[in-house]
């Protein structure tokens, strides 16, 4: 019997040890966050979604998730918060947070790699609108106009093509 109470102080000392993972102290509101947002609660708070306690610091495997969550928010430009054991909640960016970490190097690397990641997005984006928004060749078509092959283009129902430097146009071709 003396062994089976043993086991239970050794049970209750090891359940007063547990505390939270520490990735569940961290969340992300927009940057551009007004009172007037606050009073309506018009905005969405990101979590890590942990609720896992432990003796550690970190529950098997919520280093990476911490990790990640980090690199999203930070490369969303998300205002950051950690809040202590004491609720106070301290803002800083995704870098700064990373910093008590072994994983910093990693944050910080991701997210200058997602930024550049859309800025090359955007880039593109709008080259592709660019292209979109000029004017298009039109397409090269060879007819016959009278006994002449000529090369020109289509303007509707008419056939253009150049000689000696003019520009003419005809109804009456033969597509080649």
């Amino acid at each position: 019997m003396a062994a089976k109470t043993a086991k239970t102080a050794q049970a209750e000392t090891a359940a007063d040890e547990l505390k939270p993972c520490e990735c569940a102290a961290y969340d992300a509101l927009p940057a551009d966050l007004t009172d007037a947002d606050i009073e309506t609660g018009d905005f969405e708070v990101l979590t890590t979604g942990c609720t896992a306690t432990t003796k550690r610091q970190f529950a098997p495997g919520h280093d990476a998730k911490l990790k990640s969550a980090l690199i999203r928010w930070g490369s969303l430009g998300l205002d950051i918060r950690r809040t202590d054991e004491g609720g106070v909640a301290t803002s800083a960016s995704a870098d700064k947070h990373a910093a008590r970490y072994a994983f910093a190097h990693m944050v910080t690397a991701g997210v200058k790699r997602a930024e550049a990641k859309a800025a090359e997005k955007a880039r593109k984006a709008e080259e592709r609108a660019a292209r979109k928004a000029a004017p298009k060749a039109p397409k090269k078509v060879t007819a016959k106009v009278g006994r002449a092959t000529v090369t020109g283009h289509m303007d509707g129902d008419h056939f253009v093509y150049e000689v000696k430097g003019k520009e003419r146009r005809t109804l009456k071709f033969q597509a080649a």
